[in-house]
C-alpha cells in the first residue's frame, strides 16, 4: 500500500467517524441548550447496580403492558450511543431502557448490533408513540437504517425480537 493510498483511507475513515459522532450529537440536540443529561423518568428512581454482563450501568424494572421486565438501564449519552452494540444476549435481563431527559426525535441504528431487536417508544406520561423491528447492520453507523419513533418520545425500550410486550410502559407493581 503507497503512503498516498494510507494517508487517504485514514482521512476517509476520520470522516466517518467525525460524521457518526456528529449525527448523534445532532439527534441528541433537543434544542433547550442544555448538554448534560438529567433523568426525569420516575422508572429508574431506585435503579441498582446491574449485574453481568452490564456491570458499570443500573438496572430496574418496568412494566409493559401489566408484564415486569427486567432492563437495564441507559440514561446518559455514552450510554445510549453504547446500547446493545456487539451483544448476542441480555443475560438476566430482558431489555434495554433508553431514558431521555425530556422529549427527543433521536434515531437508533443497529451499527455493529448482531441480532435482531424489537424497540418501543413511550411518551413521558408512557403512553405507546411506535414500535419497530430492527435488523442486525455489520455495516459503519452512517450507512445503517435509522430507526425513527415518528413523534417525539422520552424513553424506548429495546428487546430481543419477538419479546417486546405491547401496552404502557410503567413502573411495576
Amino acid at each position: 500500500m503507497t503512503r498516498t493510498r494510507a494517508v487517504a483511507i485514514g482521512l476517509l475513515f476520520a470522516g466517518v467517524v467525525g460524521i457518526a459522532v456528529a449525527v448523534v450529537l445532532f439527534a441528541r440536540d433537543d434544542g433547550d441548550g442544555s448538554s448534560t443529561p438529567v433523568s426525569s423518568s420516575s422508572l429508574v428512581i431506585g435503579a441498582k447496580p446491574a449485574s453481568a454482563p452490564f456491570v458499570g450501568l443500573t438496572a430496574t424494572q418496568v412494566a409493559v403492558g401489566g408484564r415486569c421486565l427486567r432492563v437495564v438501564v441507559a440514561d446518559d449519552l455514552a450510554e445510549r450511543v453504547q446500547g446493545l452494540r456487539q451483544r448476542r444476549g441480555l443475560g438476566p435481563y430482558d431489555g434495554m431502557l433508553f431514558v431521555f431527559d425530556g422529549p427527543t426525535v433521536t434515531g437508533f441504528t443497529m451499527s455493529a448490533v448482531p441480532v435482531p431487536l424489537d424497540i418501543g417508544f413511550y411518551a413521558a406520561d408512557g403512553t405507546p408513540v411506535s414500535r419497530r423491528h430492527m435488523k442486525p447492520c455489520p455495516d459503519a453507523e452512517p450507512v445503517c437504517p435509522l430507526y425513527e419513533a415518528g413523534a417525539p418520545f422520552t424513553d424506548a425500550l429495546e428487546t430481543l425480537r419477538g419479546k417486546l410486550p405491547s401496552g404502557a410502559l410503567s413502573g411495576c407493581n
